[in-house]
């Protein structure tokens, strides 16, 4: 006769199975009910990252712009180039530099918000992940509004490091630019020739070349 028989390991063992595989399920679910959530606003988050960067790095370039625009309107006064070709030509070049200032505005501005998006979804695969191991669903969800806080908290303070960096530093003087073409027109239509004003003559002995 056989002995009395005990469960099933089988059966036993598919139960804890199951019961693991919803833990992970609830977990999973929450992690994502919490980053999907549109009351955590994380889109919006992404928008106004975006729009303080951009803020920042505009005010920093009308800022610089400003000051080579005085720089360069005294400079210009010193040497009795205000109001001749020089003077157009220095102001078109420092607006250039403003209009590529924004342009780099911008794109660090995207950047910064796709950064803030990336690391949101870095903290949530890398809960999920967690999730697989078995953390219950409260400690998933703790986690999650925790991550998603440390996020937001980091890109708040990586704003002020995403500048658009000196766009006027070699430019001090802008009707310097005499250097590179209208001051070669004008040294070359002067009785001297070989004069630049307010610069030195640039020319390396006869053989006509002009360095910048």
């Amino acid at each position: 006769m056989c002995g009395g028989g005990g469960g099933d390991p089988g059966a036993d063992a598919r139960a804890q199975e199951a019961e693991r595989q919803a833990r992970i399920r609830a977990a999973t679910d929450e992690i994502n009910r919490i980053f999907n959530n549109p009351a955590n606003s994380r889109d919006r988050m992404y928008t106004d990252q975006k729009g303080a960067v951009y803020d920042l790095n505009k005010r920093e370039v009308d800022r610089q712009a400003e000051v080579a625009e005085r720089t360069n309107r005294f400079g210009l006064a010193r040497v009795g180039l205000g109001g001749g070709s020089v003077d157009v030509d220095s102001n078109a070049e420092i607006n250039r530099r403003s209009n590529e200032g924004l342009l780099r505005a911008g794109g660090i501005a995207d950047q910064a918000a796709a950064d803030l998006k990336s690391a949101d979804e870095r903290t949530r695969a890398n809960l999920i992940s967690m999730a697989q191991s078995g953390i219950d669903t409260g400690t998933a969800s703790q986690m999650a509004l925790q991550g998603l806080s440390a996020n937001a908290a980091q890109a708040a303070s990586a704003r002020s490091g995403a500048t658009v960096g000196g766009l006027f530093n070699d430019l001090a003087q802008a009707y310097l630019i005499n250097q590179q073409g209208v001051g070669t027109r004008a040294g070359m239509n002067s009785p001297y020739g070989r004069q630049f004003i307010g610069v030195s003559d640039p020319r390396d002995g006869s053989s006509g070349i002009v360095h910048s």
